[in-house]
């Protein structure tokens, strides 16, 4: 096709093109009727294919600049416009999104509780019947000196101010979550020794007291940030584990298709879990350790937090 030809064939079609983007641009998509709206996305598509034969055959002439043109304009015009990012930050916060994530991973976080407790009980059972073997999570010396009546953490709290306590706790509580998380690309594997470690950790580390006489203590110190900080990191290890369900098993149309399905499921569970990590930190730093706040309020405040958090997530609104 000759050059003279091309541009005979075309004319008509780029004009509709140009005047329904004018109109577009002016009064919106919202401004043209429905069958105008056919027509613009009929002639879009011949525009961009007539771009393509232009830029092949005719480069740098008139013809190839107003198609490149034209092209463009309707994709802007016609393409998918992205929410702004607060919007849908609000929307998922506060709107259902994240009870909606939650809820899609009920699955996995039942797998991950039952890991979760039945770790608990293993480490437990093991230092009831082998004390020493808490010395693997607080060390030789820290269980010693838990059996001559000190306990740990008033060492840990005079050494340092709760202002910097509390940025150091939730960095290392949302690292460990994010290594859940993490693991989850690894077959979930890295996520199951993690939750197992955790377990195990602190169902040792209550027998270890509780055989040193220092549980009231211990129960009281965790009473205002344990049970949200334990489902949380629960939380963040059922969202390593949506991620390993991705890359592990099959899925349509590919397995690639699946993971990135899978991540983006896990990355919103993660994403409304780590703030509360922020507000654990301040609570570990400052009103856990407050031997002047009695045991009855810092157990209400913990049970509150969890009740809140439990109440969000398990929202009915939808988005």
């Amino acid at each position: 096709m000759d050059y003279r030809a091309f541009l005979e064939r075309g004319r008509e079609e780029w004009e509709a093109a140009e005047t329904l983007l004018t109109r577009a641009r002016r009064a919106g998509l919202a401004g043209l009727h429905h069958a105008e709206l056919e027509q613009l996305a009929a002639v879009h598509r011949r525009v961009v294919s007539d771009f393509a034969f232009a830029r092949t055959h005719y480069p740098g002439t008139a013809a190839e600049a107003r198609l490149r043109a034209l092209a463009f304009a309707g994709h802007r015009t016609l393409g998918r416009r992205e929410e702004p990012v607060l919007p849908r930050l609000r929307r998922f916060f506060f709107g259902g999104g994240y009870a909606q994530a939650f809820r899609a991973a009920s699955a996995e976080l039942g797998i991950a509780s039952a890991i979760f407790l039945g770790a608990v009980l293993l480490g437990a059972t093991i230092t009831a019947v082998r004390p020493e073997f808490a010395a693997m999570f607080l060390g030789q010396e820290t269980l010693e000196s838990l059996r001559d009546g000190e306990f740990w953490v008033d060492k840990v709290f005079r050494m340092a101010p709760p202002a910097l306590l509390s940025s150091a706790i939730f960095s290392n509580n949302i690292g460990v979550a994010l290594l859940a998380w993490a693991g989850g690309a690894l077959a979930g594997l890295p996520t199951v020794y993690l939750l197992a470690q955790n377990g195990m950790m602190l169902g040792s580390i209550f027998v270890a007291t509780a055989q040193s006489g220092m549980a009231p203590r211990l129960t009281t110190f965790i009473a205002a940030h344990g049970p949200l900080e334990l489902s949380l990191i629960i939380v963040a290890s059922a969202a390593g584990l949506v991620l390993a369900r991705g890359a592990i098993e099959p899925a349509l149309p590919s397995r690639a298709a699946g993971f990135a399905a899978a991540g983006r499921r896990s990355v919103r569970l993660m994403l409304g879990t780590v703030p509360w990590f922020v507000v654990l930190g301040l609570v570990e730093a400052f009103v856990s350790p407050a031997v002047e706040t009695p045991a009855v309020l810092k157990t209400a405040l913990g049970w509150s937090l969890l009740g809140l958090f439990l109440v969000w997530a398990l929202e009915r609104r939808t988005v």
